[in-house]
């Protein structure tokens, strides 16, 4: 009865060290780029790392149901990007807060605004989910 005791004990110790690790590789991968997609098409693309000054970036974006033009106000500083202002409904990508990369992107649905990061300068292209 011990022996089987000791037995778990062993595996679920290195199972809990296996997930250790690879949250530490997946939270040390550079996110330096972020990339800024409106109506599926990537528009900007802005490396965080080398922001020295924080700036403004003013994304207008179609409204398909009337004339006019919705927008999306991001504030970018050192490392990290949010979206200030938007005439959207509901405001969820206001309330997101400040993103300095990781897996979880910034979305505006109703002005059709996302977005990623990542660490290489031109790796990736828009998806099947985001286009």
């Amino acid at each position: 009865m011990i022996k089987t005791n000791k037995f778990w004990f062993l595996v679920l110790g290195g199972v809990v060290l296996a997930a250790s690790v690879v949250a530490v590789l997946l939270w040390s991968v550079p996110t330096n780029y972020a990339r800024i997609y409106r109506d599926g098409e990537l528009t900007e693309v802005v490396n965080l790392a080398a922001v020295t000054e924080p700036f403004r970036l003013l994304v207008e974006c179609g409204n398909y149901d009337t004339a006019s033009k919705n927008f999306n106000l991001l504030e970018v500083e050192h490392r990290r990007i949010r979206v200030s202002m938007a005439d959207c409904l509901g405001g969820l990508c206001i309330r997101q807060g400040w993103v300095s990369g990781g897996l979880i992107p910034i979305v505006c649905l109703p002005n059709r605004l996302v977005v990623t990061f990542d660490g290489e300068g031109s790796r990736y292209d828009v998806d099947a989910v985001a286009g």
